[in-house]
């Protein structure tokens, strides 16, 4: 992990070689495995590999050359579907076993945190546990030779339109992925007395 997180960086620059499928499942695989709060995983992995997909992606992020020219990109999408009545949060709070009873009170506690949420509010929760798989995403794609840059620059709409799932998803980030020639800059962060706080 030590040499993961020194030598991961943003590539700008991917040379044409592809990403197996077997390695970009491995990496979905394993992100997927990500910490969520309450454990809902409000999200969905967009992989997009075809070279006219990957070019109008690239447009939409704001003419990004690093989303046009990768091997593979996955769109992180939130989703916001998580009041009561909604099947993906059953479904999601019905997977531990639990009696009838356990069950009903799991879905009232849920209701009762979600439901005075508005949508807008559902999805910025939703974004900020998709911003830990990304984190996750990444670190697993350099652990397997693969390199990556999490873009947050598109058009909102352009991109809705272009994952078309509908109300209640909404992409946060897009991951290009990738193999490069480019070498690893020397990491500049701050110190670690300097963002380190001892109470």
């Amino acid at each position: 992990m030590k040499k993961i997180m020194q030598e991961r960086f943003s590539c700008r620059e991917f040379n044409s070689k592809k990403i197996d499928n077997s390695i970009i499942d491995e990496i979905l695989d394993l992100s997927r495995l990500s910490p969520s709060s309450c454990g809902l995983e409000p999200w969905k992995f967009m992989v997009v590999s075809k070279e006219n997909d990957l070019k109008e992606l690239g447009q939409i992020c704001n003419n990004q050359a690093q989303v046009s020219g990768c091997s593979h990109a996955i769109i992180i999408i939130a989703r916001n579907d998580l009041k009561s009545g909604c099947d993906f949060i059953r479904t999601q709070v019905d997977r531990k076993p639990r009696t009838p009873e356990r069950l009903q009170k799991a879905l009232d506690h849920f209701a009762d945190r979600f439901n005075p949420q508005t949508d807008e509010e559902l999805m910025h929760y939703a974004s900020l546990q998709c911003y830990i798989a990304s984190a996750n995403m990444v670190n697993i794609a350099q652990s397997l030779g693969v390199k990556s840059c999490i873009v947050a620059g598109f058009d909102p709409q352009k991109l809705d339109d272009f994952v078309n799932l509908g109300e209640h998803f909404r992409p946060v980030l897009v991951i290009a992925l990738g193999y490069s020639d480019e070498l690893a800059p020397a990491k500049i962060r701050q110190s670690k007395d300097q963002v380190v706080i001892y109470k």
